[in-house]
């Protein structure tokens, strides 16, 4: 569809339907029943997980992430393939938020591409109509592909020192209906508050890449003078296999593909304003030259 896409380009997300109410049903029964270990409503108080929403790439139960991953391929890729053509599904997951916690920190997702000029995409899916109240996304809008960051739990996201300033001025909610979806651009920059409703609010979150694409794991390497970035070569079932602990250490099992230059910076907020404002310009020559210039990579 040429207006999504330009829609998807120009703001960096666009809502679409997805599933049916009968589907929806069926496939809410089928994942309620499933058993991870955090019982869908973790505490916060694992050794890795700090978080008080259930996210199934976090959960430590192997035979869940299995269970949930096959399930969600299963019912979401012939409805994914009518909107994102010629991507995959990398990873998926569960996201559930009980009543009253489960916030989630302002963030874009980590890049899982070397080159970070080309998209890959985000499915979100409630599973009930989502609004602020009970934790819908918040998205700044036009804020992808400003500048060639690379966001792990590594490294302090650009936006560290004015995340009170983006929830004020600049996050907008974006109410959902059960079964919709949307599909928006990894780089984005966003965020969901603590639950305020009655009920826990379910939501599938799906990764996808390109086809041709082959994705990569980000490790920052502080041995020498200067951070880099190490990467290394993945497969389609690393995030459904591997833990949270193995993923933030350095792999030792998987191939090495070199270094790369670690051209992440911290930003003001006025130094966001001035590249949202010229975010259009900017995204118009990364899709064209697959680069960012000088001017946008700052303290370059």
């Amino acid at each position: 569809d040429h207006a999504l896409q330009e829609e998807l380009l120009e703001v960096g997300y666009v809502s679409v339907p997805l599933l049916d109410p009968d589907e929806l049903a069926a496939f809410r029964a089928e994942v309620e029943a499933m058993e991870p270990d955090d019982g869908f409503a973790p505490t916060g108080e694992g050794p890795f997980n700090y978080s008080t929403y259930h996210c199934t790439f976090l959960d430590t139960n192997a035979a869940y992430k299995r269970q949930a991953n096959e399930a969600i391929r299963r019912v979401f890729q012939p409805h994914i393939d009518r909107y994102v053509v010629d991507y995959r599904i990398l990873t998926s997951n569960l996201y559930v938020k009980p009543p009253g916690r489960g916030r989630f920190q302002i963030h874009q997702n980590w890049p899982t591409l070397e080159d970070l000029s080309i998209t890959t995409l985000t499915v979100w899916c409630p599973l009930q109509h989502c609004t602020a109240e009970n934790a819908t996304l918040h998205m700044v809008p036009g804020s992808h592909k400003l500048t060639p960051d690379v966001a792990t739990p590594a490294e302090p996201p650009f936006f560290s020192s004015f995340e009170d300033e983006l929830v004020e001025q600049y996050l907008v909610p974006v109410e959902v209906e059960a079964g919709h979806a949307l599909i928006f651009d990894d780089s984005l920059v966003h965020w969901s508050p603590d639950n305020q409703g009655d009920a826990p609010r379910w939501a599938v979150q799906i990764e996808t890449l390109p086809v041709e694409a082959e994705p990569v794991l980000y490790h920052l390497d502080t041995t020498g003078s200067e951070a880099r970035w190490e990467l290394f070569s993945v497969d389609f079932d690393f995030y459904v296999d591997r833990s949270i602990a193995e993923v933030i250490g350095r792999p030792t099992e998987l191939t090495s593909l070199g270094h790369r230059p670690n051209r992440n910076r911290q930003m003001t907020v006025e130094d966001f304003a001035g590249l949202l404002a010229e975010g259009p310009t900017i995204r118009q020559e990364v899709y064209r030259t697959g680069s960012w210039t000088p001017t946008t990579v700052l303290g370059s």
